[in-house]
């Protein structure tokens, strides 16, 4: 079974604040008598379902273009701790799912089910507030255990109001690639495969993506 966990990109959809909006744009249409149809887009690398590569937060880092083919597939746990509005994730939340689902591997991806979806789907103005998000130590664990991928459903892998951003350069300092955004989270067992295939942006800080779990 296959399980998409991309949300759609349209217009007025919830961008981070200060990006550019998305806007699908008719440049030809059937109603106007043209012989195709085609729309022009506007929008920011970090639209929608996305990846953060590397270089988002460190200078001369690894591009979105640059990074190797197996690092957009392979096995993907998925967690959903128990953390209120505005909290951060810590390390006991990855020693619990072990303790309860087998071990976190090196190569695997790890996404992080917080319900902010539902917002992101609503246009709700909740989508920009309250996330949760990893504490810098957990980043440093799940670096630790080698993973190639960290996700959230949230707006950022930091929680809302973070200034210093631990997640984010922890991870993209080590290699990892950020997932923020993804949708569909809770239909997922703790371990199934995921593929996620980014835009090929020459030198890009990121990209959108198309992401897909497939359940046994």
């Amino acid at each position: 079974m296959l399980i998409d966990l991309t949300h759609p990109m349209g217009n007025g959809m919830a961008v981070w604040p200060g990006h550019p909006e998305f806007k699908q744009t008719a440049v030809s249409s059937f109603a106007e008598g043209e012989i195709a149809c085609n729309h022009s887009l506007h929008m920011s690398e970090h639209s929608g379902t996305h990846f953060d590569a590397p270089a988002h937060f460190i200078d001369g880092a690894a591009t979105i273009d640059t990074i190797p083919l197996p690092t957009f597939f392979g096995r993907l746990a998925t967690l959903s701790p128990a953390v209120g509005p505005d909290g951060e994730v810590g390390p006991e939340a990855v020693h619990a799912f072990e303790a309860a689902h087998g071990p976190i591997l090196r190569g695997d991806a790890v996404a992080f089910r917080f319900g902010w979806d539902r917002y992101f789907e609503a246009k709700s103005p909740l989508v920009f507030r309250d996330w949760p998000g990893l504490s810098g130590e957990t980043a440093a664990l799940l670096v630790a255990r080698g993973v190639r991928i960290v996700a959230t459903d949230a707006m950022s892998i930091d929680r809302f109001g973070s200034t210093s951003f631990p997640a984010h350069r922890t991870l993209l300092a080590a290699g990892v690639l950020i997932g923020e955004n993804f949708a569909n989270l809770g239909g997922l067992p703790p371990f199934c495969r995921l593929t996620a295939l980014p835009l090929k942006i020459e030198g890009g800080s990121g990209a959108p993506l198309r992401a897909v779990a497939e359940i046994d």
